[in-house]
Protein backbone atom coordinates (compact mmCIF):
# COMPACT_ATOMS: atom_id res chain seq x y z
CA UNK A 1 0.00 0.00 0.00
CA UNK A 2 1.27 3.46 -1.00
CA UNK A 3 2.23 5.91 2.33
CA UNK A 4 1.78 9.48 2.14
CA UNK A 5 3.24 12.36 3.35
CA UNK A 6 1.10 15.11 5.71
CA UNK A 7 2.11 17.14 2.01
CA UNK A 8 0.41 14.60 0.04
CA UNK A 9 -2.80 14.37 1.93
CA UNK A 10 -2.77 18.57 2.33
CA UNK A 11 -3.14 18.84 -1.78
CA UNK A 12 -5.48 16.04 -1.84
CA UNK A 13 -7.28 17.87 0.32
CA UNK A 14 -6.87 21.14 -1.50
CA UNK A 15 -8.04 19.56 -4.80
CA UNK A 16 -11.54 18.02 -2.82
CA UNK A 17 -11.62 21.70 -1.63
CA UNK A 18 -11.80 23.18 -4.45
CA UNK A 19 -14.10 20.38 -6.18
CA UNK A 20 -16.77 21.14 -3.76
CA UNK A 21 -16.46 24.94 -4.50
CA UNK A 22 -16.21 25.07 -7.99
CA UNK A 23 -17.55 22.09 -9.43
CA UNK A 24 -14.97 21.23 -11.34
CA UNK A 25 -11.46 20.00 -11.11
CA UNK A 26 -8.28 22.26 -10.93
CA UNK A 27 -5.32 22.08 -13.01
CA UNK A 28 -1.79 21.64 -12.20
CA UNK A 29 -1.02 25.31 -12.31
CA UNK A 30 -3.99 26.57 -9.83
CA UNK A 31 -2.86 23.72 -7.74
CA UNK A 32 0.91 24.97 -7.74
CA UNK A 33 -0.42 28.36 -6.95
CA UNK A 34 -2.87 27.56 -4.57
CA UNK A 35 -0.47 25.58 -2.54
CA UNK A 36 2.54 28.08 -3.10
CA UNK A 37 4.79 25.34 -4.89
CA UNK A 38 7.86 26.44 -6.42
CA UNK A 39 7.65 24.41 -9.53
CA UNK A 40 4.48 22.31 -11.92
CA UNK A 41 7.24 19.13 -10.81
CA UNK A 42 6.53 19.10 -7.50
CA UNK A 43 2.44 19.34 -8.00
CA UNK A 44 3.08 16.55 -10.76
CA UNK A 45 5.33 14.09 -7.78
CA UNK A 46 2.29 14.91 -5.01
CA UNK A 47 0.14 13.42 -8.23
CA UNK A 48 1.37 10.91 -8.66
CA UNK A 49 1.91 9.46 -5.27
CA UNK A 50 -1.91 10.18 -4.70
CA UNK A 51 -2.65 8.22 -8.09
CA UNK A 52 -0.55 5.18 -6.49
CA UNK A 53 -2.92 5.43 -3.27
CA UNK A 54 -5.97 5.08 -5.51
CA UNK A 55 -7.17 9.03 -4.22
CA UNK A 56 -6.90 10.46 -7.39
CA UNK A 57 -7.56 9.27 -11.61
CA UNK A 58 -6.99 11.75 -14.24
CA UNK A 59 -6.18 11.45 -18.12
CA UNK A 60 -2.67 13.44 -18.64
CA UNK A 61 -3.74 14.33 -22.06
CA UNK A 62 -5.88 16.78 -20.80
CA UNK A 63 -7.18 19.63 -18.45
CA UNK A 64 -9.05 19.23 -15.84
CA UNK A 65 -9.80 15.79 -15.56
CA UNK A 66 -8.61 14.89 -12.23
CA UNK A 67 -11.12 12.96 -9.88
CA UNK A 68 -11.39 12.18 -6.54
CA UNK A 69 -11.92 8.35 -6.35
CA UNK A 70 -12.79 8.94 -2.41
CA UNK A 71 -14.93 10.85 -0.20
CA UNK A 72 -16.42 12.48 -3.51
CA UNK A 73 -19.33 13.74 -4.57
CA UNK A 74 -18.76 11.97 -7.76
CA UNK A 75 -18.66 7.88 -8.04
CA UNK A 76 -15.74 6.47 -10.08
CA UNK A 77 -16.23 3.36 -9.46
CA UNK A 78 -18.22 2.19 -12.23
CA UNK A 79 -15.60 3.97 -14.90
CA UNK A 80 -15.44 1.32 -17.66
CA UNK A 81 -17.62 -0.88 -16.04
CA UNK A 82 -21.40 -0.12 -17.66
CA UNK A 83 -24.45 -1.38 -16.16
CA UNK A 84 -26.73 -3.27 -18.52
CA UNK A 85 -28.99 -1.21 -21.31
CA UNK A 86 -27.65 2.25 -19.86
CA UNK A 87 -25.58 3.60 -23.14
CA UNK A 88 -24.94 6.99 -21.66
CA UNK A 89 -22.63 5.08 -19.28
CA UNK A 90 -20.90 3.45 -22.72
CA UNK A 91 -20.56 6.74 -24.97
CA UNK A 92 -20.84 9.32 -22.29
CA UNK A 93 -23.09 12.66 -21.05
CA UNK A 94 -25.31 13.40 -24.03
CA UNK A 95 -25.73 16.84 -25.54
CA UNK A 96 -29.45 17.26 -25.79
CA UNK A 97 -29.99 20.95 -26.89
CA UNK A 98 -29.13 24.38 -25.87
CA UNK A 99 -29.78 26.57 -23.02
CA UNK A 100 -30.06 29.97 -22.78
CA UNK A 101 -27.83 32.25 -20.85
CA UNK A 102 -29.94 35.21 -21.28
CA UNK A 103 -33.66 35.53 -21.23
CA UNK A 104 -35.88 32.37 -21.42
CA UNK A 105 -35.49 30.68 -24.75
CA UNK A 106 -38.45 27.60 -26.11
CA UNK A 107 -37.23 24.38 -23.45
CA UNK A 108 -34.42 22.10 -24.79
CA UNK A 109 -35.18 19.32 -27.32
CA UNK A 110 -34.81 15.87 -26.15
CA UNK A 111 -33.05 15.30 -29.52
CA UNK A 112 -29.24 15.95 -29.37
CA UNK A 113 -28.06 19.31 -30.32
CA UNK A 114 -25.20 18.30 -32.41
CA UNK A 115 -26.48 15.19 -33.26
CA UNK A 116 -25.64 11.71 -31.46
CA UNK A 117 -22.78 13.94 -29.29
CA UNK A 118 -21.47 12.98 -25.79
CA UNK A 119 -19.10 13.86 -23.27
CA UNK A 120 -16.57 11.56 -22.93
CA UNK A 121 -16.69 9.69 -19.54
CA UNK A 122 -12.94 10.73 -19.55
CA UNK A 123 -13.91 14.01 -19.14
CA UNK A 124 -16.83 13.82 -16.45
CA UNK A 125 -18.46 10.65 -15.23
CA UNK A 126 -22.03 9.99 -16.69
CA UNK A 127 -23.16 9.61 -12.91
CA UNK A 128 -23.41 11.02 -9.70
CA UNK A 129 -25.27 9.80 -6.92
CA UNK A 130 -27.70 7.70 -9.02
CA UNK A 131 -28.77 11.15 -10.70
CA UNK A 132 -29.02 11.32 -14.24
CA UNK A 133 -26.56 13.18 -16.13
CA UNK A 134 -26.95 15.55 -19.53
CA UNK A 135 -25.28 18.38 -21.09
CA UNK A 136 -26.53 21.82 -23.09
CA UNK A 137 -24.49 24.36 -24.85
CA UNK A 138 -25.08 27.96 -23.61
CA UNK A 139 -26.29 30.36 -26.10
CA UNK A 140 -25.96 34.00 -24.37
CA UNK A 141 -23.24 35.77 -22.15
CA UNK A 142 -25.42 36.16 -18.90
CA UNK A 143 -23.40 33.78 -16.93
CA UNK A 144 -19.86 34.97 -17.83
CA UNK A 145 -19.23 36.02 -14.26
CA UNK A 146 -19.03 32.46 -12.89
CA UNK A 147 -16.97 31.65 -16.33
CA UNK A 148 -19.68 29.76 -18.26
CA UNK A 149 -19.22 31.80 -22.08
CA UNK A 150 -21.45 31.44 -25.37
CA UNK A 151 -20.71 28.05 -26.84
CA UNK A 152 -19.61 26.14 -23.40
CA UNK A 153 -21.42 23.09 -22.98
CA UNK A 154 -22.68 23.19 -19.38
CA UNK A 155 -23.00 19.93 -17.43
CA UNK A 156 -26.11 19.29 -15.45
CA UNK A 157 -27.21 16.63 -12.65
CA UNK A 158 -31.29 15.87 -12.58
CA UNK A 159 -32.15 16.27 -9.26
CA UNK A 160 -34.06 14.00 -7.37
CA UNK A 161 -35.48 16.19 -4.68
CA UNK A 162 -35.42 20.31 -6.44
CA UNK A 163 -36.50 21.47 -2.96
CA UNK A 164 -33.40 20.41 -1.42
CA UNK A 165 -31.63 23.02 -3.83
CA UNK A 166 -29.80 25.23 -2.13
CA UNK A 167 -29.56 29.45 -2.61
CA UNK A 168 -27.14 30.48 -5.49
CA UNK A 169 -26.88 27.37 -6.70
CA UNK A 170 -26.06 27.42 -10.94
CA UNK A 171 -29.65 25.63 -12.37
CA UNK A 172 -31.34 24.97 -15.64
CA UNK A 173 -35.03 26.34 -14.69
CA UNK A 174 -37.88 26.56 -17.17
CA UNK A 175 -41.41 27.79 -16.68
CA UNK A 176 -44.08 25.32 -15.92
CA UNK A 177 -46.72 26.41 -18.63
CA UNK A 178 -44.50 27.56 -21.52
CA UNK A 179 -41.62 25.25 -21.74
CA UNK A 180 -38.94 27.86 -21.71
CA UNK A 181 -35.58 27.59 -20.18
CA UNK A 182 -32.71 29.82 -18.34
CA UNK A 183 -29.19 29.30 -17.02
CA UNK A 184 -29.05 31.26 -13.66
CA UNK A 185 -28.34 31.38 -10.10
CA UNK A 186 -31.01 30.17 -8.14
CA UNK A 187 -32.40 32.05 -4.89
CA UNK A 188 -36.06 31.72 -3.48
CA UNK A 189 -37.41 33.66 -0.54
CA UNK A 190 -40.89 31.85 0.37
CA UNK A 191 -42.98 31.89 -2.46
CA UNK A 192 -40.71 33.77 -4.71
CA UNK A 193 -37.93 32.72 -7.03
CA UNK A 194 -35.42 35.20 -8.25
CA UNK A 195 -33.24 33.79 -11.07
CA UNK A 196 -29.80 35.70 -10.58
CA UNK A 197 -27.15 36.35 -13.47
CA UNK A 198 -23.62 36.64 -13.94
CA UNK A 199 -23.46 39.56 -15.74
CA UNK A 200 -24.59 43.04 -14.95
CA UNK A 201 -26.23 43.95 -17.99
CA UNK A 202 -28.69 41.79 -17.60
CA UNK A 203 -31.89 41.69 -15.04
CA UNK A 204 -32.79 39.30 -12.24
CA UNK A 205 -35.62 37.67 -13.28
CA UNK A 206 -38.38 37.32 -10.54
CA UNK A 207 -41.29 34.83 -10.71
CA UNK A 208 -43.96 32.79 -8.23
CA UNK A 209 -42.03 29.08 -6.93
CA UNK A 210 -45.40 27.36 -8.53
CA UNK A 211 -44.22 28.59 -11.92
CA UNK A 212 -40.86 27.59 -12.23
CA UNK A 213 -39.06 24.02 -12.01
CA UNK A 214 -35.24 22.99 -11.74
CA UNK A 215 -34.56 21.16 -14.66
CA UNK A 216 -30.75 20.30 -13.99
CA UNK A 217 -27.92 21.44 -11.29
CA UNK A 218 -24.91 22.85 -12.59
CA UNK A 219 -21.85 20.39 -12.00
CA UNK A 220 -19.48 21.90 -14.57
CA UNK A 221 -18.49 22.58 -18.20
CA UNK A 222 -16.81 21.44 -21.13
CA UNK A 223 -14.96 24.11 -23.33
CA UNK A 224 -13.69 24.03 -26.92
CA UNK A 225 -14.99 20.40 -27.54
CA UNK A 226 -16.24 21.13 -30.97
Amino acid sequence: MTSLTPRNLEVFEWIQSFYEKHRFSPTLREIQKGLGFKSIASVQNHIQRLKEAKLLVSDPTKARTLRLVQNSDEDTSHWGDPPDQDTSVVEGIPIEGAIAAGEFIHYFSTQTEDGKAFISPNQFSPRSRGMYRFALRVRGDSMIGAHILDGDIVIFDKPNNPQEIKNKTIVAARIVDDDQTTLKRWHRQGSNVFLIPENPDYPEIRIHISEVLIEGVYVGLVRDMF
